[in-house]
């Protein structure tokens, strides 16, 4: 087992020192990583492991699924946060449940993400399947979401949008604030917070969602997520940025391309058995709640 903590909390702190003896009593902990410099490329360098528990919050989850996300180790989060929709664990609930989660009859589900390769200015533009990689700029995977903001000094971009993309299909010219790229994880966040659709995590979609578009007729897409999707900026602004999971961020300039992608692995989160992902929807953001009267 590893034990993944953000100990920048002082609450996970305290409860970790109680955790871990009881943890040690009952599974090997054969790492716990210092996550202010865990990332990606050591994080293949962790022992195998049948269990990573992630203390923290949602934020966390996110994080810790990008750096594990090609070693196939189930995440189990517990909650210090506020939603807790993917920490869906309190220290109680997996206290009570751990000879299910040992036994490993606790359900996983497998989470989709997204591969983002940003490419300059001078590359060609995207075709699904030739990728101008000598022009790659930059490159990331992402559990919830993508977005373009517009940024300082927040004038409206104007950006091409191509879905499968390839020489013979035209671009869409989207006006507005920015845009945003779901997975179904994601679509309860930002993308929801823009007018995007709800996406059952079991689905195999991405949801396109535009941020104060200036069209009344555009409204959010959901595609397959092998579909391929390019955005390239006709025009930005100084401060045009690029966000992954509201957490890693690299700047954006005039006629760069941005292609998105499903990335082949999937980050395996446990679920908590006494919780259903409807229930938590309409208990933690009140899906379908009932006007008060009175």
């Amino acid at each position: 087992m590893i034990i993944l903590a953000n100990n920048q909390k002082e609450v996970v702190r305290g409860a970790l020192a109680e955790l871990r003896p009881w943890l040690a009593e009952r599974a090997r902990i054969v790492a716990e990583p210092d996550l202010t410099k865990f990332h990606y490329e050591n994080a293949c360098e962790l022992p195998d492991a049948d269990l990573a528990i992630v203390l923290g919050g949602d934020g966390t989850v996110l994080a810790q699924g990008r750096h594990l996300r090609d070693r196939r180790i189930p995440l189990l989060g517990v909650n210090f946060g506020k939603l807790g929709f993917l920490a869906e664990f309190s220290l109680q609930d997996l206290r009570r449940h751990w000879d299910s989660i040992a036994a490993g009859t606790c359900r996983t589900t497998g989470r989709l993400m997204i591969e983002i390769l940003v490419f300059d200015a001078e590359a060609a533009d995207c075709c699904f399947d030739r990728l101008d990689m000598d022009h790659c700029k930059w490159r990331a995977v992402a559990l919830n979401d993508v977005a373009i903001t517009a940024g300082d000094p927040f004038r409206m971009l104007e950006m091409d949008l191509s879905i499968e993309p390839d020489p013979q299909s035209g671009a869409t010219r989207v006006i507005g604030d920015g845009i945003i790229i779901s997975t179904p994880t994601g679509s309860t966040a930002y993308s929801v917070a823009a007018g995007g659709p709800i996406v059952s995590p079991g689905v195999k979609a991405l949801c396109i969602t535009p941020i104060c578009v200036h069209s009344l007729a555009f409204r959010p897409l959901v595609v397959r997520p092998d579909a391929g999707i390019c955005i390239r900026l006709e025009v930005a602004n100084p401060g045009t940025t690029l966000v992954i999971d509201g957490q890693k961020t690299a700047k954006l300039g005039a006629q760069e391309q941005v292609f998105v992608r499903d990335y082949p692995e999937r980050v395996l989160l446990v679920r908590n058995p006494e919780v259903s992902y409807w229930k938590m929807l309409a208990q933690k953001m009140q899906w379908a709640a009932q006007p008060r009267r009175g």
